[in-house]
């Protein structure tokens, strides 16, 4: 039997990249609500000059052939210049998606150039996977947390931007003289209680409830202009992704998470 082909997408961030597998079938897009990758990883950039061997392990382990074709992008051009430069899969060269002119979004922003690139990824897969003539706010919270609106003609409107938990713990641990640094790699299942009763409980509860009170306000205010400004009647769909996205969802109405958002855009333009 013939294995099934594969789009093979990467998406290097501030501080991890990501590699995701993306089975093609040719009956419906990537991206639909009932699609998966077959696998997502995330890889540390504390060695960047190892990426491209972490990549050819990583697809050898999954036991399939070349992928038919590979997308790259990311918020970090040197390490995307690095991998690409010492790309591992000969007979499948990356399509880099660099420029904002790739992404079929319209950029409503003072200098569209200078949008990141993961940015427009993200409101052009939350926009077809969950919001088709509907505006949609998508919050990536990632090194840095991002809140973005695209209204219902395809038109990103530019958004917020803010420290992300990692971010915020290191600034307070690197720039205080007492301050432990915190661990927010392992999301609690719950927000934490306030008050804290010792340092490290109440940083925990400035760090997850800030954050939160943060991202609510911002989506709201997002809500209000998109129907304000830009004369939307529906209310927006909210997309949320990044590694601090699970826990913001629980507490955000209505709020869709799903798994590296921006790695779907770019499976969904490799396979357009």
């Amino acid at each position: 039997m013939k294995r099934a082909s594969h789009l093979l997408a990467i998406d290097i961030g501030n501080s991890r990249a990501k590699f995701g597998a993306f089975p093609i079938d040719h009956q419906r897009s990537i991206g639909s609500h009932d699609t998966e990758p077959a696998t997502i990883v995330a890889r540390s950039l504390d060695q960047t000059s190892c990426l491209a061997d972490e990549l050819l392990t990583w697809w050898c382990s999954l036991n399939v052939p070349d992928p038919v074709s590979a997308v790259v992008a990311g918020s970090d051009p040197e390490t995307r210049e690095q991998l690409t430069q010492t790309w591992p899969l000969t007979n499948c060269p990356p399509v880099v998606i660099a420029n904002h002119k790739q992404i079929p979004v319209s950029v409503d922003v003072d200098v569209p150039e200078n949008v990141g690139i993961d940015r427009l990824l993200n409101v052009f897969a939350g926009g077809r996977m969950f919001a088709a003539n509907r505006p949609v706010i998508v919050v990536d919270s990632g090194t840095a947390t991002t809140v973005d609106l695209m209204t219902s003609d395809q038109t990103f409107r530019g958004g917020s931007i803010l420290p992300g938990l990692r971010l915020s713990a290191y600034a307070m641990h690197d720039y205080t003289a007492r301050l432990p640094l915190i661990s927010v790699d392992d999301e609690p299942a719950e927000l934490p209680d306030v008050p804290g009763r010792n340092t490290t409980d109440a940083m925990r509860a400035g760090l997850f409830i800030g954050q939160l009170g943060a991202v609510r306000e911002l989506v709201n205010r997002l809500a209000t202009a998109a129907a304000d400004r830009f004369g939307e009647t529906e209310t927006p769909v909210i997309v949320i992704t990044g590694g601090g996205g699970r826990q913001l969802t629980q507490h955000l109405t209505d709020a869709i998470f799903i798994d590296s958002l921006a790695l779907h855009g770019l499976a969904m333009l490799g396979q357009m």
